[in-house]
């Protein structure tokens, strides 16, 4: 560490903000500031760092007990806090006060954990919540999974309030709210407000038909971070699949609003055979906009999509073309927009298929990470807990009367299923497809049980 900076911060008690969350996880642990996008991982000795960090010890202190405790030099514990410093430019993690908050807190007497013990190989706790506020929608779209789902009884504001600090203790960091559209129930606000005081990472997901400028500066208030739009075509082909006139432009001068009053801002595209050879204009006009992502999704028929499944499924050759035309243009914008598109399976463009076949890879392939029991859970307007928004069949319980890390903790289900899969237990192309699971996780098993019943076949849409 420079010695300029060390002689100005030796002194210093830092202390991290009282909008910073985190937690331990085996070999390191999440950070995450609500106001940025997404969650850090930091390693031990910064997560130990950032424990001591709390207004009571100078710099100087922390440095000793770092020594210390982990066997480390003087020189190589300064080294640990000067990279914690630059992580701290970016993300904003700590201040650091002239003065101590409690004078007579001896660092001595203090027990940091320096790793903790999981009840199996993933994480403590979900890192965000897609919560379904709501069934209700003001539009009806052919493709939505929700269907006939709009009577389910929704949570009362007092039992949200109630789960939101439950998942707060249990460390989550995110809360999405979906639907359904979130925005047609009336208390909407008050639950914004409810999870802003508790300072999760706020996003929405909504078709902006409701969204105003008023509304929009009621967000900025109650720190919502992320909106998410649903577009699904350039006008009547959106109009069309939304079932709705003139949603094309309330979409889009909703998400121009957005942009404008700073939002990190997402267009989300269902990809069918009615809007894949609009989806390059999309991008297009995403950028125009100043749009912060564009992410593409495989059409799944599933609710009412699985009623007008001829519609909209798109040739796996058709896909093909398009992941290799929009691989092009998220070179061309990367600099502008993230453009997702995983979905399009992109590392299978000049791949070298011929060379796979190893069964020496299949046999030691590692767990293969779905999001859904690693990262995500969804929640239903009445609290039933589902692994993923696909996955509406395979109830894991209720947060009204189970405890969200009971849910979250029980392997005997299908969070089992997906935690301990392995390349081995998958069928067809995916049981030895060199790209799993370093860029593929063996794609996407809800679509695979959608459309066999199986959740180890190969994914329907694989163009490979």
């Amino acid at each position: 560490m420079d010695e300029n900076l060390w002689n100005l911060i030796k002194g210093r008690y830092p202390q991290t903000h009282s909008f910073i969350s985190y937690r331990k996880e085996k070999e390191g642990g999440f950070v995450f500031n609500p106001h940025l996008y997404i969650e850090k991982w930091i390693n031990n000795f910064y997560f130990v760092i950032i424990e001591l960090s709390n207004g009571t010890r100078t710099v100087s202190n922390i440095i000793d007990y770092m020594s210390k405790n982990f066997v480390l030099s003087e020189s190589e514990s300064k080294d640990l806090f000067y990279g914690l410093l630059l992580e701290n430019q970016s993300y904003f993690i700590m201040d650091f006060k002239k003065n101590t908050k409690n004078n007579n807190q001896a660092i001595e007497n203090s027990q940091i954990k320096k790793n903790i013990d999981l009840p199996g190989d993933y994480y403590s706790a979900p890192i965000s919540i897609l919560w379904d506020i709501t069934y209700r929608c003001n539009m009806k779209c052919n493709h939505c999974l929700i269907d006939d789902k709009t009577g389910t009884e929704e949570m009362k504001l007092k039992d949200i309030k109630k789960i939101l600090s439950e998942l707060k203790k249990f460390h989550v960091f995110v809360i999405n709210f979906s639907g359904g559209e979130p925005l047609v129930r009336t208390d909407f606000l008050d639950i914004l407000k409810a999870t802003s005081e508790l300072n999760f990472g706020i996003r929405l997901s909504t078709n902006g038909l409701l969204i105003t400028e008023k509304i929009l500066e009621k967000f900025v208030d109650l720190d919502v971070f992320c909106i998410q739009f649903s577009l699904d075509g350039i006008g009547v082909t959106h109009d069309n699949f939304r079932g709705m006139k003139n949603a094309y432009k309330k979409t889009l001068d909703a998400t121009q609003l957005a942009v404008e009053k700073g939002f990190y801002t997402t267009i989300s595209t269902m990809i069918t055979s009615q809007n894949i050879n609009e989806i390059p204009d999309l991008i297009n006009l995403a950028v125009k906009m100043g749009v912060s992502s564009l992410k593409l999704n495989t059409f799944m028929p599933v609710g009412r999509g699985k009623k007008n499944k001829d519609m909209f499924v798109v040739p796996k050759k058709r896909l093909k073309e398009l992941s290799v035309e929009v691989s092009k243009i998220k070179k061309k914008y990367e600099k502008l927009i993230d453009l997702q598109i995983d979905s399009l399976y992109p590392w299978l463009i000049n791949s070298q298929d011929k060379l796979q076949n190893n069964p020496n890879f299949i046999a030691t392939s590692p767990k293969i990470k779905c999001s859904a029991g690693q990262t995500n859970l969804v929640i239903s307007p009445n609290g039933t807990v589902y692994p993923c928004p696909y996955l509406s069949d395979f109830s894991l319980g209720n947060v009204l009367n189970t405890p969200i890390s009971e849910i979250w903790n029980n392997n005997n289900g299908i969070l089992g299923k997906f935690r301990n899969q392995t390349q081995s237990n998958l069928k067809g192309k995916c049981n030895n497809c060199q790209h799993v699971p370093e860029k593929c996780i063996g794609g996407c098993r809800a679509a695979s049980y959608i459309e066999t019943g199986n959740f180890y076949e190969e994914d329907p849409f694989c163009w490979k």
